[in-house]
């Protein structure tokens, strides 16, 4: 079953959208959001950073979708990150 749950995070001028492509558990969210920022902390990359680089921005799907992998017994790639510039 596909279950496409979207979310937004506003700062500043940009958004960051989360697209769940699977069935999971309510806190999923609160663990792809700590997930982010440890990701942020342990490489040091600002979120323009990510978004100007492709292999960055890629490292950082990665990162999440193992950690779900690893906590919450997601298939891989069940997770999807965008960050893009606010209109």
């Amino acid at each position: 079953m596909i279950n496409n749950n979207e979310q937004s995070s506003m700062t500043n001028k940009m958004s960051v959208v989360v697209s769940v492509l699977c069935d999971g558990p309510p806190e999923v969210m609160n663990t792809i959001q700590e997930r982010f920022e440890i990701f942020i902390a342990i490489t040091g990359y600002s979120v323009e950073e990510i978004m100007d680089d492709k292999n960055i921005f890629d490292e950082l799907n990665r990162f999440i979708n193992n950690e779900l992998v690893d906590d919450l017994g997601f298939e891989y790639d069940c997770v999807v990150i965008n960050i893009g510039y606010n209109n």
